[in-house]
């Protein structure tokens, strides 16, 4: 088997091995926040107005929730939570372990030319490129960060809401729209 096909068949495995990704479970009630208090997780707790607060979860009962935000802590009663989000940071990993397949997967191609199969360069171009794929990769994805909404205020009254609401972020301003039913 060929140096080549050795290190192609790596790369596959490598890329095959990654973890598999588990879905965050939309929890029923306050109290099942808890476990989030202990991984110290950045969340983003909507309240019935529509305004996000953002932090770590202080402690978390069946009545209320309790957030810190920096040097204080602010409460939350149970009915005035519409949401709590948390932010999920991607694997840097798989991005290396891509980028550096691509890269170096494209560099190998210059093997297809029979000189090159005995010249050393060509090697460590495609070690170089690998690198260098994997360094890009690494960089896309420490800079991919998403919400997943882990818990949802129920409306058991049948309470219809309309919110409309300023919405401002780096760089950016609007109008949040929602609709509860």
């Amino acid at each position: 088997m060929s140096r080549i096909a050795r290190i192609a068949g790596g790369m596959i495995v490598a890329l095959a091995w990654g973890s598999s990704v588990h879905a965050q479970q939309v929890v029923s009630s306050l109290d099942e926040l808890q476990p989030l208090r202990d991984t110290k997780a950045k969340v983003t707790v909507t309240d019935a107005s529509g305004h996000e607060f953002r932090g770590i979860i202080a402690e978390a009962s069946r009545t209320q929730l309790s957030l810190r935000l920096g040097s204080e802590t602010r409460q939350f009663a149970a009915d005035d939570v519409r949401s709590v989000r948390v932010r999920k940071e991607d694997s840097l990993l798989n991005g290396a372990l891509i980028g550096a397949g691509v890269l170096g997967g494209l560099t190998s191609l210059i093997f297809l030319d029979n000189e090159c199969r005995s010249d050393p360069s060509c090697y460590t171009a495609v070690a170089v490129y690998a690198g260098a794929g994997a360094l890009a990769g690494l960089g896309i994805d420490a800079m991919i960060h998403r919400q997943v909404v882990v818990y949802t205020a129920s409306r058991s009254n049948g309470q219809r809401a309309f919110t409309v609401a300023p919405w401002a972020a780096r760089g950016r301003t609007g109008v949040r729209v929602s609709i509860a039913f």
